[in-house]
């Protein structure tokens, strides 16, 4: 990918809610195939309740991305995860 295209994507990203609520719709349903396929078995709401009990920071980046992916709030812009960076 060029930088001109990476630049593109960003701006539809920020600029675009459809866009950006399509993206994040699928990567939440890419998210909980992936934990099923683990071998885990949770909803959504389930895991944000679990997640509530652990302190800011616990999760470390990556784990704290894969588990802030925010399937009912697709139209935020960002989100700040556990480990305390915008996303």
């Amino acid at each position: 990918m060029t930088s001109v295209s990476a630049r593109a994507f960003i701006a539809k990203m920020i600029d675009e809610e459809g866009f950006r609520r399509q993206l994040v719709e699928e990567l939440s349903r890419k998210r909980m195939e992936l934990i099923r396929d683990a071998g885990f078995d949770f909803s959504e709401e389930e895991l944000e309740q679990v997640k509530a009990d652990f302190p800011p920071g616990a999760f470390g980046h990556e784990a704290a991305w894969f588990l802030n992916v925010p399937a009912d709030r697709p139209s935020q812009s960002g989100h700040c995860c556990s480990s305390g960076l915008w996303h």
